[in-house]
C-alpha cells in the first residue's frame, strides 16, 4: 500500500520506506523533465506547503573514496553498534518519527557501503536528532583522574620533607651543571691542539748586516747613521756593530762599557739606537768575552793582586828547568799564533795565559765573579737599547782548572810548538762553556722578553751543538765550521749541494757567514760571483751575515729577495736540493705550505757557459714559472716573465729565482 507523504514522497506502508519523487519543472511546452542537480550544488531542502519546491536528491560518492568503504561486519554487529539505517537523516515535515528511506543503500555500491559505526562504546557515543540535524553526543562515562586541590598542594608545599627534597634537587641540579661546565672547559683546554708554527723572529726573517766605523770616512757612529736609509730600502731589520768599544791601537779592548773616542760618546750611541729603531732596525753588538787588552784596568789590578781582581785572569806558577834553572811555563799549551800560550809577568812573578796575542790575557771563567762581571756588561748595553749580542772566541773561555797538558795530535804531521801539534782538549770546547753562556743568555732573554738575539760569531762543532741546546735553545743561528769556508770559482754543483745539505742537517735555522774572519768574500773571488752566491743563499732557511757592500752591490735583486723572506713559503716551506745538467747547475726549492702560497725555485749555474734546465721532474713544480729576480750578469733575452718549466735558460755563473704555484 502506498501513501503520499507531506514532503511529496510516497510511503510504502508495507515496508515503511519512503520513495522520493522526481522533481519536475515546467518548460515552455509544458512537458516535465527531471531536474538535474550539479555535484557542486548543495542539495535542496523541501519546505512544507510548497508543492513546487525542489525535493532533496542524494548524490552517490565515488567508488574509490576509501573513507566510505562498506563494512559488512559493522552492519551485522550487535546492537551496541549503531547501523547505517539507524542514523536519522532529519525529520520529515516536523514528524517525530525517525524514518530511514534507504536511499543510501541504493546510491552506494555494495562493496563501498559506508560504515560509520562509532569506534567508541555505545555507552560513550550517542547519536540523536535535533531540529532535523544529526548530532553526536560524547558523554564522559568513565571517571577521570583529577588533580589535587590548592589546599592539598599547599599542605605538601609546606611539608619539611618536600622542602628539603626540593632544595636537594635544586642544589644537585646546579652542582651538576657547574660540573659539566667545568668538564667542558677542561676538555677544551686539555685536548691536544694542532700547534701553529711559531712566528719567525726578526733575526730569522732578515739578513744581518755588519757595520764597522771603518766603513765610513768619518769612522764614527754619525757616519754609520747615513747607512740607515739604505738599509731600510733593502728591507734589513738587523745590524751588528763591531769595533766600537774602547780599544788599544792594536784593537784590544780596554773597557767593555765605553766607546772609542773617535767612534763617539754614549750620547751618540743613544742617538744612533733611536734613529735605527725609527726605521724598524734592531741593533746588536759584537763582543769578545774571552780576553781583554793587557792595558785593561782589571788586568793591571790583577797584576798587583788587588781584590777582587787577583783571579780575574788565568795565572799559574812556572816550573824550573832542572839543568839550567830556567823558569818554564806551567804546561805544554800553545797559542793559535804558535809557541807557548803562557807569558811570564815580572811584577807578579807568575805566568798568565793567552791563547791569542801576548797582549790579550785570558779571563778566568772558573771564577764565577768574572762571569757575573760580564752579565753586568750585557745589562749595561741592553739598557741603552741593544737587542742582542754576537760573541767571539767563546770556544776558548773555560780551560782545565788543573792545567793538565794537552795530548799530541795524530791528525797532522805538525811541527812541534805549532797549534796543530796538539788536540787542545783542555783549552777548547770545554763543557763548562755552556754553563757560562746559559747565564748570559738568560740575561738577554729577560731584558728583551725572549726576543733578543744571542749568537756566536764562530763555527760550532757538530758534537758540541747538541750539548749547547740539550735542554732548550742556547745559541741562536749556530754556524757550521766548514760551510763554504773554501768557496771559489771552481766549486761544482755537487760541492754546493753537499755543503748546503750538511748545513741544513746541522741546525734547524743556522747562520751563514760567507765572509768569515779572514779576507772578505769579495777579496777572495770575483765581485760578480760573490753577488751571485749571496743571492743564491738568500732564500735558504737560514740567516746570512753580510757586509754592507754585499747589500748594495746588487741592490735591486737583493732588496727583492730580502722582501721575499717575509713570505709564508720562506718561513715554513720545505727545502729540497737538486743537481742538474751533469753537476753544473745547483737548484733548491722552497715549497708553499698551503694552497695559494707560491713556492720558490733558486738555480745557480756553476758552468762557464750558458745552459737550459728542465725542472718539471722536481716535485710540486708547476708547468710554468714566473721570474722573481736574477743576478746582474744574467743576460738571457726574455719575452715574458713567464717561462715554461721544461726550458729555463741560465747564463754562465748566474743565479735565477723564480716562483711557481705548487702542484
Amino acid at each position: 500500500m502506498e501513501t503520499m507523504t507531506k514532503s511529496g514522497g510516497r510511503l510504502d506502508t508495507d515496508s515503511n520506506e519512503v520513495t522520493p519523487l522526481t522533481t519536475t519543472t515546467a518548460t515552455g511546452n509544458g512537458i516535465g523533465t527531471p531536474a538535474v542537480v550539479s555535484s557542486k550544488e548543495q542539495p535542496a531542502v523541501a519546505t512544507a506547503g510548497d508543492s513546487n519546491s525542489v525535493q532533496a536528491i542524494y548524490r552517490p560518492l565515488p567508488d574509490e573514496d576509501v573513507n566510505w568503504k562498506a563494512s559488512k561486519k559493522s552492519n551485522s554487529s550487535p546492537s551496541n553498534n549503531v547501523p547505517l539505517t539507524a542514523i536519522k537523516m532529519g525529520k520529515q515535515n516536523g514528524s517525530t518519527t525517525d524514518v530511514n528511506d534507504g536511499a543510501e543503500e541504493r546510491m552506494l555500491k555494495d562493496e563501498v557501503k559506508l560504515s560509520i559505526v562509532p569506534s567508541k562504546d555505545a555507552s560513550e557515543v550517542q547519536f540523536r536528532s535535533e531540529n532535523g540535524d544529526t548530532k553526536v553526543n560524547i558523554e564522559a562515562v568513565k571517571e577521570c583522574l583529577s588533580g589535587m586541590s590548592k589546599q592539598e598542594l599547599l599542605k605538601y608545599a609546606n611539608d619539611p620533607f618536600w622542602i628539603k627534597l626540593r632544595w636537594f634537587l635544586f642544589i644537585t641540579f646546579w652542582l651538576l651543571w657547574v660540573a659539566m661546565l667545568a668538564g667542558a672547559i677542561a676538555i677544551v683546554v686539555m685536548a691536544p691542539k694542532c700547534n701553529s708554527p711559531a712566528p719567525k723572529k726578526w733575526w730569522e726573517e732578515s739578513p744581518i748586516v755588519r757595520l764597522n766605523p771603518s766603513d765610513t770616512p768619518a769612522r764614527s757612529l754619525d757616519g754609520l747613521e747615513t747607512f740607515l736609509n739604505i738599509l731600510e730600502e733593502q728591507h734589513i731589520q738587523a745590524i751588528s756593530l763591531g769595533s766600537i768599544l774602547k780599544e788599544t791601537s792594536r784593537g784590544h779592548v780596554e773597557d767593555f762599557k765605553d766607546l772609542n773616542q773617535q767612534v763617539g760618546l754614549i750620547d751618540n750611541f743613544k742617538k744612533f739606537i733611536k734613529a735605527a729603531a725609527e726605521k724598524n732596525i734592531n741593533v746588536i753588538m759584537e763582543i769578545d768575552p774571552n780576553h781583554s787588552s793587557d792595558k785593561h784596568p782589571w788586568f793591571q789590578k790583577s797584576i798587583k793582586r788587588e781584590e777582587p781582581f787577583t783571579s780575574y785572569y788565568v795565572w799559574a806558577n812556572g816550573t824550573k828547568n832542572r839543568e839550567s834553572s830556567e823558569l818554564l811555563p806551567p804546561n805544554n799549551w800553545v797559542s793559535e799564533k804558535g809557541g807557548s800560550a803562557w807569558e811570564f809577568n815580572e811584577e807578579r812573578q807568575q805566568f798568565y795565559l793567552h791563547q791569542f796575542n801576548v797582549s790579550q790575557p785570558e779571563f778566568n771563567y772558573n771564577n764565577p765573579v768574572v762571569v757575573n762581571e760580564f752579565s753586568e756588561i750585557f745589562k749595561y748595553w741592553l739598557d741603552l737599547g741593544v737587542k742582542g749580542f754576537v760573541l767571539s772566541n767563546t770556544r776558548y773561555m773555560v780551560e782545565d782548572s788543573k792545567l793538565r797538558n794537552d795530548s799530541l795530535s795524530s791528525n797532522y804531521p805538525a811541527e812541534a810548538g805549532s797549534y796543530q801539534s796538539l788536540l787542545h782538549i783542555n783549552t777548547r770546547d770545554n763543557a763548562q762553556n755552556a754553563v757560562v753562556l746559559r747565564q748570559w743568555r738568560n740575561v738577554v732573554a729577560n731584558y728583551t722578553s725572549g726576543q733578543g738575539l744571542f749568537t756566536l760569531n764562530e763555527g760550532i762543532r757538530h758534537d758540541i751543538l747538541p750539548l749547547y741546546n740539550k735542554e732548550k735553545v742556547l745559541i741562536d743561528l749556530p754556524q757550521s765550521l766548514h760551510f763554504l769556508s773554501e768557496i771559489d770559482p771552481t766549486n761544482t754543483a755537487h760541492q754546493l749541494n753537499k755543503s748546503i745539505s750538511d748545513l741544513l742537517a746541522f741546525a734547524h735555522w743556522p747562520g751563514i757567514d760567507l765572509n768569515g774572519k779572514g779576507p772578505s768574500l769579495r777579496k777572495r773571488i770575483n765581485a760578480n760571483l760573490a753577488d751571485n752566491l749571496i743571492l743564491m743563499t738568500m732564500l735558504l732557511p737560514a740567516t746570512p751575515f753580510l757586509n754592507i757592500n754585499d747589500t748594495i752591490s746588487a741592490k735591486k735583486p737583493f732588496a727583492i729577495l730580502a722582501e721575499a723572506r717575509k713570505n709564508v713559503a720562506f718561513h715554513y716551506g720545505k727545502t729540497q736540493t737538486h743537481v742538474l745538467n751533469n753537476a753544473t747547475v745547483f737548484v733548491y726549492t722552497r715549497n708553499g705550505v698551503k694552497s695559494g702560497n707560491p713556492g720558490y725555485l733558486v738555480a745557480f749555474n756553476t758552468a762557464s757557459q750558458n745552459t737550459t734546465i728542465d725542472v718539471t721532474g722536481i716535485p710540486h713544480v708547476s708547468e710554468e714559472v714566473n721570474i722573481l729576480t736574477h743576478s746582474q750578469n744574467y743576460n738571457e733575452k726574455l719575452d715574458s716573465k713567464k717561462l715554461p718549466a721544461h726550458r729555463i735558460p741560465l747564463s754562465s755563473k748566474s743565479t735565477l729565482v723564480v716562483t711557481f704555484a705548487p702542484k
